[in-house]
């Protein structure tokens, strides 16, 4: 598939594969390296084979065919868009055995999956948030899964039953069609559920350091938000990098939730990283609008600041899960003259939330409430809901 790599996933450390074979029994051995992330395709006439290798799936492994006999003969375009599902499946499949969640790598509760979806978590305060914003006349499950498409969410409540609700930019948060009340509320386990992933959570990990290590004896800035996935890779990288070559930076706009800088001030003082606070004012030019302005001044102070400390490297959180622009960003580019790698790009919310769970370490206050993102609290992208939140929780 060179044509695929080359178009669409130049430097993105990923594994394409396809296999000339009818058979597992015809290989002496698999043609595959465990340790990074694999996509095999096939096409239909290798039913047989694709039974075979569904024993392998994980979230670092993941098997797809296509509706052409062979691969060869199918659209790039179909290729591309079977990738990008397979990579959904890899990051989303799970299944519910017993109070507890396993990442499995494949959808086993029967979730609508997109290209575009993640899921993460119900935080108790969150689900008693949405409760009551909701009018719901039961409980929702605490920790349970919850698959997030865009504006949409589907909360499993119990097999075969999922409470839909939109979240919309704009409108009020609603329920989308019939609620189907659970018969008995899920008990859910998150520490069993934490425990019972440690050795996925474990292989990825090891996946990001490895992907990283080769640039240790560079000099490394996170920029930290205070939010989840900066928290995750700062967690990653302080087992690669000397402290010396390590520097958190971290914004504060002016708008921001005070929590962001209490959660970046603990992160780096647990993990003995050196931490930079750049209190940059923006609040006394103005309000944020669409144009992005703030962004734009935020992220350029932050590029100047890394540059005067000689960095060679800036380690991002941007994930897949998040939006199909983060999505079809590769995993290492360079901008403004500094190497940008993102180490849990195919990973999910739920992942990084068992990771945290895992470090022992405290996660931003506001995912506990029900906030998708940290940031600015007067940000024109903050969704209704998360106005309703900033209005009544804080």
């Amino acid at each position: 598939m060179p044509m695929v790599l080359k178009k669409y996933y130049k430097n993105w450390e990923i594994s394409l594969n396809t296999i000339k074979a009818r058979s597992l029994k015809e290989l002496n051995s698999l043609p595959f390296d465990f340790s990074r992330i694999n996509i095999v395709l096939l096409g239909s006439d290798d039913r047989d084979l694709s039974e075979e290798l569904a024993g392998f799936v994980s979230p670092f492994f993941a098997v797809k065919s296509v509706k052409s006999s062979q691969i060869r003969t199918e659209k790039v375009s179909t290729i591309f868009k079977t990738i990008e599902f397979a990579k959904s499946e890899m990051r989303n499949g799970v299944e519910f055995r017993d109070g507890v969640f396993y990442f499995t790598g494949k959808n086993q509760i029967d979730v609508p999956l997109s290209l575009d979806t993640d899921c993460y978590f119900l935080y108790p305060e969150h689900g008693k948030n949405l409760k009551k914003i909701l009018n719901l006349d039961f409980d929702l499950p605490d920790y349970t899964l919850i698959f997030r498409d865009n504006d949409e969410e589907f909360i499993f409540l119990e097999e075969n039953n999922f409470l839909r609700v939109k979240k919309p930019d704009e409108e009020n948060v609603e329920v989308i069609g019939k609620i189907k009340k659970p018969e008995k509320t899920l008990k859910v386990d998150f520490e069993k559920t934490a425990f019972a992933n440690r050795d996925i959570i474990e292989k990825l990990k090891k996946e990001a350091i490895e992907f990283l290590y080769p640039y240790r004896q560079k000099k490394a800035v996170i920029p930290l938000s205070g939010g989840k996935d900066s928290q995750a890779v700062l967690d990653i990288a302080a087992e690669v990098w000397d402290k010396n070559k390590l520097l958190c930076i971290h914004a504060d706009t002016g708008f921001d939730f005070e929590e962001n800088r209490k959660h970046a001030k603990y992160l780096c003082n647990e993990y003995g990283v050196d931490l930079k606070i750049l209190n940059l004012g923006l609040d006394k030019k103005g309000e944020p609008d669409f144009s992005r302005w703030c962004t734009f001044e935020k992220t350029e102070k932050m590029y100047q600041v890394a540059k005067e400390w000689g960095a060679e490297v800036y380690l991002m959180g941007d994930r897949d899960g998040e939006s199909f622009k983060r999505r079809r960003k590769p995993r290492k580019r360079e901008l403004q003259g500094i190497l940008h790698l993102f180490p849990v790009k195919f990973w999910s919310t739920a992942h990084i939330q068992v990771l945290i769970k895992l470090s022992g370490k405290e996660i931003n206050l506001l995912y506990l409430k029900g906030f998708w993102r940290t940031g600015c609290k007067s940000c024109p992208f903050l969704t209704q809901w998360e106005r309703v939140l900033t209005k009544n929780t804080l």
